[in-house]
């Protein structure tokens, strides 16, 4: 299956990074860069086998809404398996939030 990201799981990795950048001397930019690479090529990866992720349990919104699942490199990504018109299933990634701020 094909995997769109939404704009917003993209500024929710990056804030989250930038932020990380600022607080902690001891990070640096190269090791950030390579999470952020492992992040989109399991985000990739994702369309084949986004059926085996459960679905959300403990974000209330994501709950509501139905979305699925995956955790990866210490974010939880929120996402939902659509079938097109034309009988295409695409995986679409709504949300993402790290681990540490997960509640």
């Amino acid at each position: 299956m094909r995997v769109f990201i939404d704009k917003k799981v993209h500024e929710e990795i990056m804030e989250f990074y930038a932020s990380a950048l600022s607080r902690h001397i001891t990070l640096d930019e190269t090791t950030v860069l390579k999470k952020i690479d492992r992040l989109y090529d399991a985000l990739e990866s994702l369309g084949d086998f986004a059926g085996i992720y459960p679905m959300a349990r403990l974000k209330s919104e994501w709950v509501i809404k139905g979305y699925r699942e995956f955790l990866c490199e210490d974010f939880h990504f929120a996402f939902q398996i659509y079938t097109l018109d034309d009988g295409e299933s695409i995986v679409r990634v709504h949300d993402a939030v790290h681990s540490l701020l997960y509640h």
